[in-house]
């Protein structure tokens, strides 16, 4: 197992972010190769993550992510111990995504240009200079080490911009199309005959679903693949209240009758559904053709030591990471 492996989509952090996503890590699974060195959280590769860069990322995720509608969910009276772990996956698989698409920006000859390193700089120097001295001392980069780290980020985000631009956003109604239907399920052979034959007698078929089907409900709203291809080779070619004859899938026999066979609204938001699906296979293309070529590794001693003490909650309030570099920066 690599440590690219299972790579999921996770949404923007801020409207500046990307959408990344990465490694996995406590209860998914992660490639270990040797010991990474005393201040490297990760390597991939040759490119080695620091202390200070998985400090910086977990001081602005502590307050991204604990504040909601201006309630500190880092206060006295909430447990704190579970939004800990999630946030500390979550700075994992964001920080292990850049690292990867820095890999294939060396691979395929992209980087900044001298324009956005300067923009990298001085957005470097806002940011730093906004740190307080809790903060700098917590994660231990100087204005330097920043700007190292917001080159990654704009060249990961400029890798992403171009990756996204090729994708295929042509949907086709077909396609995305969503239909509504009752449905019903039963297992038992000589159950499904007697559907069959009450159907055939003229029973009302929302009737016979609501007191047959073995499944939580009788009425779905559905997209292509959410049930097995003999299903949708039958039901997306059904008219308005036509019902399905059997068909026979996941070990019993489904039967449909056709509520709504193009739910526009729902078609609609189903376009970006199945854009999305194509940009995250642009990306996991790119981790099976990586996993096939490097190795990584984690010290997961060190990472698992990396807290905020709690002395220092109320004192780490930096969270503009991500927003200062897109100010200066827009892919």
């Amino acid at each position: 197992m690599r440590f690219f492996k299972k790579i999921l989509a996770l949404s923007l952090i801020t409207a500046a972010m990307l959408s990344l996503t990465a490694c996995t890590y406590q209860g998914k699974t992660v490639y270990f190769d040797t010991p990474s060195g005393g201040s490297t959280v990760f390597k991939i590769s040759d490119l080695k993550c620091s202390k200070k860069e998985a400090s910086l990322y977990l001081m602005n995720a502590k307050n991204i992510y604990g504040t909601v509608n201006d309630v500190n969910l880092w206060a006295d009276e909430f447990n704190t111990d579970t939004m800990t772990e999630s946030i500390k996956d979550n700075v994992m698989e964001h920080l292990t995504r850049v690292y990867v698409l820095n890999l294939y920006a060396m691979e395929n000859e992209i980087a900044l240009t001298e324009t956005e390193e300067d923009k990298c700089q001085e957005a470097a120097r806002e940011y730093y200079q906004s740190l307080n001295e809790v903060e700098k001392d917590f994660c231990g980069a100087k204005e330097k080490d920043v700007f190292e780290m917001y080159k990654k980020y704009a060249l990961a985000e400029k890798v992403y911009s171009q990756l996204m631009n090729s994708v295929d956003e042509e949907v086709s109604e077909d396609e995305a199309r969503v239909m509504e239907a009752y449905v019903l399920f039963v297992t038992d052979p000589a159950e499904a005959k007697e559907v069959q034959d009450k159907i055939d007698y003229g029973n009302t078929f929302v009737r016979l679903a609501a007191t047959y089907t073995e499944l939580d409900t009788y009425q779905v709203t559905f997209a292509r693949k959410e049930y097995p291809e003999e299903v949708d080779d039958v039901v997306f070619n059904l008219d308005t209240d036509e019902v399905s004859p059997a068909i026979e899938a996941d070990g019993g026999y489904y039967y449909f009758q056709c509520i709504d066979k193009y739910n526009e609204e729902l078609s609609e938001e189903n376009k970006m559904i199945i854009i999305d699906k194509r940009r995250k296979q642009v990306i996991d293309d790119i981790i099976v053709d990586l996993e096939g070529k490097y190795f990584s590794d984690m010290n997961v001693k060190l990472w698992d030591s990396m807290e905020i003490p709690a002395e220092s909650v109320d004192e780490i309030t930096t969270s503009t990471f991500f927003v200062t570099l897109s100010n200066y920066i827009d892919f």
